[in-house]
């Protein structure tokens, strides 16, 4: 063999480990364990909470969906304040507990539970608030903060079919949903709706002009496969991510946060009526 060959395919050989090693703490997220619709409702089943307003129901519900930092009182204290008065019912899904995940940094690292994987979530979490009593399973809402946006926008380009290491849920489940609201969602790779983002149902995108951590221009980018207003989009042009409640980012705007839940709240009305 040729010297200039031999070191060319050792040259190769080399950058063909490195990328294997430079990938190899992504294996958690590039390849995950294989799952259905089934064992990720017994999953999520004991790690829903529900919220109601005063009164009997059933209720016009929304199913909130946290950030890559977990389920923290914060969301929850700021989403039920300002969700319960307007009397809609809250449904937080706890993606972290239903899976044992205590830390939170490799899943924020992209090491861990991929938003297009948890996608699955979505539509588990749909069929078993369908089953609640209190819950009106027929004007239910969709609601997501980061990764929580970048997991239901995945659900709803996948429309049914198998996903990021889980066979096909079906579409039935996304027939009771309204609307759904997407709070700085991440859109970049590897989210499935750079390959094809579903204008329905309708939805508004709350996006952070300043946000340091998703990158709100690849939101934009990827609504250019639409026609202009498929997706309604609210840009707060001053804002950083987690801008709309208390978080340890301390990047709270009080008066964004409260224009945000007015917009968010308005959407609401038109889309899943009148809450009572």
């Amino acid at each position: 063999m040729r010297r200039p060959l031999r070191w060319l395919l050792i040259g190769l050989a080399l950058l063909s480990s490195g990328a294997v090693l430079g990938l190899y703490p992504y294996r958690a997220a590039l390849l995950p364990e294989t799952d259905d619709l089934a064992r990720a409702k017994a999953r999520l089943a004991p790690h829903l909470r529900l919220f109601t307003p005063a009164g009997e129901g059933p209720f016009a519900t929304v199913l909130v969906f946290h950030g890559c930092s977990g389920q923290r009182q914060t969301l929850l204290d700021s989403v039920n304040d300002w969700l319960l008065p307007a009397g809609y019912a809250a449904l937080f899904v706890d993606s972290h507990a239903a899976r044992g995940i205590d830390d939170w940094r490799p899943v924020c690292a992209g090491k861990q539970l991929w938003g297009n994987q948890r996608a699955l979530d979505v539509y588990a979490a749909i069929e078993l608030a369908a089953q609640l009593p209190r819950v009106d399973g027929q004007r239910l809402a969709l609601l997501g903060f980061s990764h929580g946006g970048w997991s239901i926008l995945d659900a709803l380009a996948y429309g049914g079919e198998a996903g990021h290491g889980f066979s096909a849920p079906g579409r039935q489940g996304l027939q009771r949903i309204k609307a759904a609201i997407l709070y700085y969602p991440y859109c970049g790779f590897p989210a499935q709706l750079r390959r094809h983002m579903n204008p329905q149902p309708p939805q508004l995108m709350l996006l952070a002009g300043k946000d340091h951590i998703t990158d709100h221009q690849q939101c934009l980018d990827a609504l250019q496969q639409l026609q202009p207003g498929a997706i309604q989009v609210k840009r707060y042009a001053h804002a950083d991510h987690g801008f709309d409640h208390l978080s340890d980012l301390a990047t709270y705007q009080p008066q964004l946060a409260k224009d945000a839940q007015q917009q968010a709240r308005r959407f609401l009305h038109s889309h899943l009526g009148p809450a009572q």
